[in-house]
């Protein structure tokens, strides 16, 4: 039921510049450990062995990643002539190998933004650390360490293959980071339970997997959990899976066991859906300065703010439910109306935005062509300019250069006016619309306002219907109280029986209510106003900026010419440019 890995299969897996095993550290090693046979056309395999016996041995000097080994570890990108990069430019590497060097920590690769390969196998690393920031990471090599804990590797959205084959792991997990994780050895550690398997359930990219050598691999069932719990694997421990195994550990191991998985992961599925949905509706709603008003009756009447006084009140579900009825009916009207206003202000706020960029364009191009004209112009004049090595210029040559440079002035002042003009242009537009999108948020704002007000108002005739009903009941409990008490749940019992508790919990109750609606009232206001005033703080900010910029681009156009003209007028033999 299942197949030697051949030569035809390693190819499938064997990644560029990789060993053919997925399994880490020692491939070929491992390889011939399983019985797979033949001799390793692998030069590096003898001398590897040899230093992994003298490892053994030889006494231990620990070391940390310094300069020197990272200058030596860099295999890509690979200098012109083979060299050692020194300095390295950290940023730029993207393969670094540190293996056998006796490391004891991982720390010092900071500026490794790039890196796509890192190897650390064969050193006395204990702890996975500092790794989080290689983003680009997609292979990663910690084989034959000291690492006990599956921890350190947050973020790593892109890392493929994972060796831990021969550490001290004894617990599958910290992988959640890794959501795209293809290949995955944890070969010759301390994993025990056939449970720490269905940890791996949710990577749906995990094609390979080994975990040979270790105690869970003594299971009589280990092939068939596997093949059950993991049913999108391609290769375990070294060994093409055949479908038909897959199928039948489906069909037959642990259905029930199986299916209450299953359920649950459906279940946690549809939790993580609503959550998302959810975000999307509050992103939505908050677009429109209504996101306070989701999940509001939810809120007002949440286990924190409703008192358990409350449950003794035969008369309270039926105001409940009409509070609920008529917020959710108001809550519905604001939102179409606010939604109206809301489109309004994007479509004006995205026009002003478009116009803008098109005034701005406009003023640029019209002084680029002023430029260009100037340019075209002196390129000619100081054609014209001709004399010998060492003769002065002639009369006529000099006053052709001092009009140059007339015009050059002209054209600084001519440019300077433009951007003036319209940066004025644009700061009147900015106070005008201002004006608008006060005027609609305004609007907003009252719509908004008159919104909780009617809240309010909904909350006085809760609240008074509460009272007087509490009132009501607590009175006909006292009068009836012997055959009320028999009749009635202790703790309903208690409730009713003292009045002054059960006044201080309504009290209490539409205190909270009040607070939540002043808070959320004051919430809608000030998303409004922040909105509108980071947007044209944003466009003045901008326009500044890009004030500043247009200045100092004109100010190095016009220093440029002149030095030219100069330069042209200092210099003998024949003018020549090229184009500018």
């Amino acid at each position: 039921q299942v197949a030697i890995v051949g030569q035809a299969t390693l190819a499938l897996i064997q990644r560029p510049g990789a060993d053919p095993w997925f399994c880490g550290g020692r491939p070929h090693q491992m390889a011939e450990a399983a019985g797979l046979g033949g001799v390793s056309s692998n030069p590096n395999v003898a001398r590897i062995a040899i230093e992994q016996q003298k490892k053994k041995t030889d006494v231990v000097e620990p070391q940390v990643i310094s300069e020197e080994l990272l200058i030596a570890g860099v295999e890509e990108p690979v200098h012109l002539d083979g060299e050692p990069w020194e300095p390295i430019d950290f940023p730029t590497v993207t393969s670094l190998r540190l293996s056998f060097q006796n490391i004891i920590e991982v720390a010092n690769l900071n500026k490794f933004d790039s890196l796509t390969t890192l190897r650390l196998d064969n050193n006395i690393i204990d702890k996975i650390a500092n790794l989080s920031h290689l983003k680009q990471l997609t292979w990663l090599d910690l084989s034959f360490n000291n690492i006990r804990e599956m921890e350190g590797l947050d973020h790593m959205t892109k890392l493929l293959d994972l060796s831990l084959y021969h550490n001290q792991i004894e617990e599958i997990k910290g992988l959640d980071g890794c959501p795209n994780l293809n290949i995955l050895s944890l070969g010759h550690n301390n994993i025990k339970d056939l449970g720490q398997i269905n940890y791996l359930r949710k990577f749906q990219n995990l094609r390979c997997v080994c975990l040979d050598g270790n105690k869970v691999c003594q299971t009589d069932s280990y092939n068939q959990h596997v093949l059950a719990y993991l049913p999108t694997l391609k290769y375990l421990d070294y060994m093409l899976i055949d479908e038909k195994a897959v199928q039948q550990a489906r069909e037959g191991y642990q259905l029930d066991e199986l299916g209450e998985v299953r359920e649950r992961e459906q279940a946690e599925e549809a939790a993580e859906k609503a959550k998302r949905d959810k975000k999307a509706v509050l992103e939505k709603l908050k677009g429109s300065f209504l996101d306070c008003t989701e999940d509001l009756f939810e809120e007002l009447f949440s286990a924190e703010n409703e008192p358990e006084h409350m449950s003794a009140l035969s008369c309270y579900q039926g105001h409940k439910d009409f509070y609920r009825e008529t917020l959710s009916e108001n809550i519905k009207e604001l939102r179409t109306w606010m939604e109206e206003r809301n489109e309004s202000r994007l479509k004006k706020a995205g026009a002003f935005e478009k116009a803008i960029v098109k005034a701005e364009s406009e003023s640029e191009e019209e002084a680029f062509q002023m430029i260009r004209e100037f340019r075209s112009h002196k390129k000619k004049i100081l054609a014209q300019i001709d004399r010998e090595d060492s003769a002065p210029l002639k009369p006529e040559m000099e006053e052709m250069i001092q009009q140059l440079l007339d015009q050059l002035g002209r054209l600084e002042n001519q440019l300077m006016a433009n951007e003036i003009q319209l940066q004025e242009c644009i700061a009147e537009a900015l106070e005008d619309f201002e004006a608008k999108i006060t005027e609609i948020v305004k609007q907003m704002q009252d719509r908004g306002t008159d919104f909780f007000r009617q809240l309010e108002d909904l909350e006085k005739i809760f609240y008074q219907n509460l009272v007087e009903g509490a009132n009501s009941e607590l009175e006909n409990f006292a009068q009836n109280q012997d055959f009320a008490t028999a009749d009635t749940d202790t703790n309903k019992a208690r409730f009713l029986s003292n009045k002054d508790e059960m006044v201080q919990a309504c009290i209490n109750f539409n205190e909270a209510h009040n607070r939540i609606i002043g808070d959320k009232d004051e919430l809608m206001a000030f998303q409004m106003k922040d909105w509108r005033d980071k947007f044209f703080a944003g466009h003045r900010e901008r326009q500044y900026d890009r004030n500043r910029q247009r200045v100092m681009d004109v100010k190095k156009v016009i220093d440029d010419c002149r030095a030219e003209i100069l330069a042209a007028s200092e210099v003998g033999d024949e003018y020549e440019e090229g184009d500018p």
